[in-house]
């Protein structure tokens, strides 16, 4: 991925469960090493880009969260964790360009 873009992550709950979805404080990513997959830095709150951070479309029954990166992330590894609000949690791991 390109650091400082907007990614948008996809993912079905089976069906509308609302916007309250995400546990209180989450999403959260953390910068790993990009061969082990150890943490390096402490866990952040991820940022949303703009107002439109997370919408559900029932056509496709797929919600989108707009993640924002930060550009100074280039050449780094980094996991993203979306604690939903019934406590699973759901990991991505991207490397940025």
């Amino acid at each position: 991925m390109k650091a400082g873009r907007a990614i948008p992550v996809k993912f079905s709950l089976g069906g509308d469960q609302g916007l309250a979805i995400f546990a209180a404080g989450y999403p959260v990513s953390q910068q790993v090493d990009c061969v082990s997959g150890a943490p390096l830095v402490p866990v952040e709150e991820a940022v949303t880009a703009g107002h439109s951070s997370l919408q559900y479309d029932p056509s496709t029954d797929q919600y989108t969260y707009v993640w924002k990166t930060d550009k100074t992330w280039q050449n780094t590894c980094r996991t993203l964790d979306v604690k939903l609000s019934d406590a699973t949690d759901h990991l991505a791991n991207f490397k940025f360009s």
